[in-house]
């Protein structure tokens, strides 16, 4: 079936409901099956049931995606595209506030080649691509995070894995994605993977990046926003589901 996402933030006052009323005669238009996901709170609810939209889009500035599915979903996506433009903000009109210093650039969000070694080897040549390590700590942190792999592969949900290390040499937590079209092998019982997500923390890490990331690695236990990860295609739209699930 034909799936589309628009994934948005809501405005300062959420989607009121005359909004809301006005979205659901829209997608009565289309032979498309539309639901509206809270990132934040991990739900997701039809746009035709009225108050459990609102319970899901009263939030200010809350990360959400419309989900389209069906025969006229291209069309459906175009309509609610412009629809979210005129009364939602884009990924390009809001960021969330940081809650501490993250070098995760869109340009650390990258198309996979290879196998599971070669993904590791790629994501650590772009975080020093990113200046979040040095070409001399590369070989060690390609090896720490291979090493880790060794102990049990790091598929966390469906289709997502999680290479992760801590170093005293690091100073800054970083972040990178190799997105792959095709599943790879990455060595799990829980199957195959098309999105690896490096992260790299200090030793020992700050408390409130301790907090962010198990809040992420809480979200990765979630099919819903491991599918919404892996479906994504634009950079700024992984990096929004992304940091959304760090605080």
């Amino acid at each position: 079936m034909l799936e589309r996402r628009i994934t948005f933030y809501c405005g300062e006052a959420g989607l009121p409901s005359y909004q809301l009323n006005q979205l659901k005669k829209l997608t009565s238009y289309f032979q498309a099956q539309v639901e509206l996901f809270n990132v934040r709170q991990l739900t997701r609810a039809p746009v035709s049931q009225t108050l459990k939209m609102l319970a899901l889009a009263n939030k200010p500035y809350a990360l959400c995606q419309l989900i389209i599915k069906g025969h006229d979903a291209e069309l459906a996506n175009l309509v609610l595209t412009d629809f979210i433009a005129q009364y939602a903000l884009s990924l390009a009109q809001f960021s969330p506030p940081e809650l501490f210093k993250l070098n995760f650039p869109v340009t650390s969000i990258g198309v996979g080649v290879g196998d599971k070694a070669d993904t590791i080897a790629q994501l650590s040549q772009m975080l020093v691509a990113q200046q979040a390590i040095t070409s001399e700590q590369q070989p060690a942190l390609q090896q720490a995070l291979l090493d880790r792999e060794t102990i049990s592969a790091t598929v966390m949900g469906p289709q997502i894995a999680l290479p992760h290390v801590m170093h005293e040499s690091i100073r800054q937590p970083a972040m990178a994605i190799v997105c792959h079209q095709q599943p790879i092998d990455w060595g799990s019982s829980r199957g195959n993977i098309n999105r690896a997500i490096a992260m790299i923390l200090p030793k020992p890490p700050p408390k409130a990046v301790i907090m962010a990331f198990a809040q992420f690695s809480k979200c990765l236990l979630n099919d819903d926003y491991c599918l919404a990860l892996s479906l994504a295609q634009q950079p700024q739209d992984l990096k929004a589901l992304v940091i959304e699930a760090l605080r």
